[in-house]
């Protein structure tokens, strides 16, 4: 009865132990194929590799340069139809208007040697020029050196052969009269004038606004070189009759025409410049003994002053449409400092006077 008893405790026990065994008589599914990882919280260290964005550098506003002056300008400025105007500068015409805003005023002598000017605009926008006087052959060169328009009343003969032959831009009140007027308080022929306005429109409605040719230089720090002569104050003779003077004030050069400052008729701002380029070249009077003859073609020597400091320089112009090169003594390009310039255009008789 014992023995029963213990055999029926240790059945009791087994059946208990089998139970507890897991999984016993069951099959565990297999794991799918695409098994998808499910992505820990867990931070992970970065990379090494790793390189901090790129900063873009902040895009240049554009600048826009004056081509006759060097100086910035505004993109309005930028746009302005350059032109030329034949201006007269004998005793009666004087004080002129709209010399005072000329990015470059030619200079040099007609009938009798009274001085003549043509003057280029295109920075600034006058509302007077004048009083405006008829063209000759060497305001013609320039203005084929620049491939400009220009302004005038009348011709030599001359000059109005070069103008048929060559189809120059020629706006001449003759044909233009709408676009110029008489001052009633001066007397003719001294009292013809024009404006910026006028010009400009005259060129467009002619189809003149042409490409330019301008291949100035300008460089301040040129000026600034110790080894040049300082020039402060001077004369230029250019005829018996006729002298300009400079003096240097706040880094322009004031003019003078026989000793009485040059001033601008409309505003009475004395005319000042920052450059002056003396032109020194052959001046004779032709067969008929009135008209003259200045070349402007070939070489020559002359000077050029700015900043109070001069160096000489020597000039060469290959033909009528090409450019006048300025070289100093050491075979350099010269460049003007930025702002305007008056350039004289005179005889080998001329004499440069240094006051200082």
């Amino acid at each position: 009865m014992i023995a029963l008893k213990k055999r029926l405790s240790f059945l009791f026990v087994l059946i208990i132990l089998i139970s507890l065994i897991p999984g016993c008589g069951k099959k565990e599914p297999s794991e799918p194929v695409n098994k998808v990882e499910i992505e820990t919280t867990e931070a992970k260290e970065p990379s090494q590799t790793t390189t901090a964005p790129v900063k873009e550098a902040p895009i240049a506003e554009p600048k826009f340069f004056s081509p006759y002056t060097g100086e910035q300008v505004s993109e309005a400025t930028s746009k302005n139809i350059p032109f030329m105007v034949v201006i007269e500068n004998s005793k009666e015409a004087r004080p002129q208007s709209g010399l005072a805003d000329a990015d470059i005023v030619f200079e040099t002598s007609a009938e009798g040697g009274i001085p003549r000017m043509i003057a280029l605009y295109q920075k600034n926008s006058p509302e007077k020029i004048g009083p405006v006087r008829s063209a000759r052959p060497y305001f013609l060169d320039i203005s084929r050196e620049y491939n400009l328009a220009f302004a005038h009343c009348g011709t030599s003969s001359e000059a109005e052969e070069l103008i048929k032959k060559n189809h120059l831009m020629t706006l001449n009140e003759f044909a233009f009269a709408s676009s110029y007027w008489r001052d009633k308080t001066r007397k003719a022929p001294h009292n013809l004038y024009t404006s910026s306005d006028n010009i400009r429109d005259l060129i467009q409605s002619k189809d003149y606004n042409h490409p330019t040719m301008v291949n100035m230089k300008f460089d301040k720090t040129y000026w600034e070189n110790t080894d040049l002569k300082e020039v402060k104050d001077f004369s230029l003779k250019v005829t018996k009759k006729y002298t300009a003077d400079y003096s240097f004030k706040d880094n322009k050069y004031y003019k003078a025409m026989n000793s009485e400052p040059a001033m601008n008729k409309d505003d009475n701002r004395q005319l000042a410049v920052s450059n002056i380029v003396i032109q020194v070249t052959t001046i004779k009077l032709q067969e008929d003994g009135i008209h003259l003859s200045i070349p402007l073609t070939g070489k020559g020597y002359g000077y050029v002053i700015s900043n109070g400091k001069l160096t000489r320089m020597a000039w060469v112009k290959e033909t009528a449409n090409s450019r006048t090169i300025l070289k100093d003594e050491a075979g350099n390009d010269i460049p003007l400092s930025p702002g305007n310039t008056w350039w004289h255009i005179v005889d080998k008789s001329a004499e440069l006077r240094i006051k200082s």
